[in-house]
């Protein structure tokens, strides 16, 4: 007579799944640092075109260049920055 193997319900371990992280984080993450490094590339772009510039004039066109990549700088760093170009000295976003 031959019997069945028996499984003891309680003596299984359930699977245990690790957790992947959110397809939607990732896609926010990657989109994040891809406009930060945009940001960066604008900012490296118009510190080498617009160096000499009037102060005032630059704070303008790096606020109206950055603000639609998301990168909102309070008004004392855009006048920072922007003071940093026209002496030729060189910028990054912190």
């Amino acid at each position: 007579m031959t019997t069945a193997p028996t499984t003891n319900p309680g003596s299984l371990a359930a699977p245990v799944r690790q957790r992947t992280p959110s397809p939607h984080r990732n896609v926010a993450a990657q989109i994040k640092q891809q406009r930060r490094s945009y940001a960066r590339a604008v900012l490296r772009s118009l510190a080498r075109t617009q160096q000499g510039q009037p102060t005032v004039q630059l704070h303008r066109v790096l606020r109206q260049a950055l603000t639609p990549l998301g990168v909102r700088l309070p008004a004392a760093t855009l006048h920072q920055l922007a003071a940093d170009i026209t002496a030729g000295r060189p910028v990054d976003l912190a």
